[in-house]
């Protein structure tokens, strides 16, 4: 079975999420570390903040930058 992947890593047939100005959504990003032992280990880490309408700025250390929203989930939607 074949499968097609957007320009974003995304299924193609994979409906997005309606994200609106106002938004609380999630971003999981990859993060590596270097142990006490000097070994590097890869992981998850998840990130969540609010859509400004073009962008989420996450708290995080790196300040992290999405500016699309096939990256993001959606978690809840803001209150009209």
């Amino acid at each position: 079975m074949h499968t097609d992947y957007n320009t974003y890593g995304r299924l193609k047939d994979r409906v997005l999420d309606d994200i609106q100005k106002g938004s609380v959504v999630e971003y999981i990003d990859a993060r590596t570390v270097v142990l006490p032992n000097g070994r590097k280990v890869t992981g998850k880490i998840r990130l969540i903040g609010t859509w400004d309408g073009e962008k989420v700025q996450f708290t995080d250390k790196e300040q992290t930058l999405v500016k699309t929203t096939e990256w993001l989930k959606l978690l809840k939607r803001k209150k009209i």
